[in-house]
C-alpha cells in the first residue's frame, strides 16, 4: 500500500488559480442535513466530504470552496493519522449510468483526478451521507467507504468507526482496525466497504439534539459510544468504551461525517 505522502508530495504542482468555483460542483458532492467536519492545525473545520479509503492506508478530506474557489484535499495516514494537504479545483459534475465524475484540475487546467458519486436517487434505502466511492488523485484510486443509511463515519488513529441504520429502527456499530487487512466485501447500493474488526448490532440512540448524537451499543459487559457534534461551529467527535461505568478508552475523530 502506498503511505498518504504522495499527497504532499504533488501540491506544488496542482496549486489551483484563483477561479470561481461553481457553487453546484461541490454542492452536490454533500448530502442533505449530514455534517462533514476535520481537524486543521488544532481546530474543528467544515468539510465537504470525508473518502475512508477500504483498499489504501489513508483517509481523505475534502474542504468546501473558499472565496477563491479552490478546495483542500488533507490526506490522513492510517494508523497515526500524519497529514497532507493539496489544492485543487472541482469542476462541473459528469454524470453517466447512474453516477457522477467531478474532476479535479490543477492550476493550468490540467485533469489531475477525479471524485466519483453515486446518484443519491438510486440508493433505495436513503443516502444520508455523501455518496462518494472513489477518489483519483494523481496515479492512485482509493475506494470511499459508504453505505446507505449512514449516521456516523469517522476515522481516529487507530481505526474507523462506522454507525448505520437497519431496517428494524436499531443501529450497527462497525469498527475497522488500521493494522489488520481486511478484505473488500459487496455493499448493496453500490457501497464501498471492508470486513470489520467488530460489529455489533442492536444500538440505539441515547443522547438526540439539534447539536449531537451519541449512539450506544452493548457486548459482553461493555458499553461502545459513538459521540459526533452536528454544529458545525463546535464539531467534534469520538469513540468510547465504558465498563461498569467506568470509562476506559476514548479515541476521537480527526475527521467524520454525520447525518443529522
Amino acid at each position: 500500500m502506498m503511505r498518504a505522502w504522495w499527497i504532499g508530495a504533488m501540491t506544488a504542482g496542482i496549486t489551483a488559480g484563483a477561479v470561481a468555483l461553481p457553487t453546484a460542483g461541490v454542492a452536490q458532492l454533500r448530502a442533505l442535513g449530514a455534517v462533514s467536519m476535520q481537524r486543521v492545525d488544532g481546530a474543528w473545520k467544515p468539510a465537504a466530504f470525508l473518502c475512508d479509503s477500504t483498499d489504501r492506508d489513508w483517509a481523505i478530506a475534502m474542504s468546501p470552496p473558499d472565496r477563491d474557489g479552490q478546495v483542500t484535499l488533507t490526506s490522513y495516514a492510517k494508523p497515526g493519522l500524519a497529514t497532507h494537504r493539496a489544492t485543487v479545483r472541482v469542476g462541473q459534475g459528469d454524470a453517466g449510468m447512474g453516477h457522477v465524475w467531478y474532476a479535479l484540475t490543477n492550476a493550468a487546467g490540467r485533469e489531475v483526478g477525479a471524485v466519483e458519486t453515486i446518484n443519491p436517487q438510486m440508493v433505495e434505502p436513503g443516502a444520508t451521507t455523501p455518496t462518494v466511492v472513489s477518489l483519483r488523485y494523481g496515479p492512485t484510486t482509493s475506494q470511499c467507504r459508504f453505505a446507505a443509511q449512514t449516521r456516523v463515519l469517522g476515522v481516529t488513529a487507530k481505526r474507523s468507526i462506522q454507525v448505520t441504520g437497519d431496517a428494524r429502527g436499531g443501529y450497527r456499530y462497525s469498527s475497522y482496525n488500521h493494522d489488520a487487512e481486511l478484505g473488500a466485501v459487496d455493499v448493496p447500493w453500490g457501497g464501498r466497504g471492508t470486513r470489520a474488526s467488530l460489529t455489533i448490532d442492536g444500538g440505539r440512540v441515547i443522547d438526540s439534539s439539534r447539536e449531537r448524537r451519541t449512539y450506544q451499543f452493548e457486548r459482553d459487559g461493555f458499553v461502545y459510544r459513538v459521540i459526533a457534534s452536528l454544529e458545525p461551529a463546535q464539531g467534534g467527535g469520538a469513540v468510547q468504551v465504558w465498563r461498569d461505568g467506568r470509562l476506559l478508552l476514548e479515541e476521537p475523530f480527526a475527521a467524520y461525517t454525520a447525518a443529522g
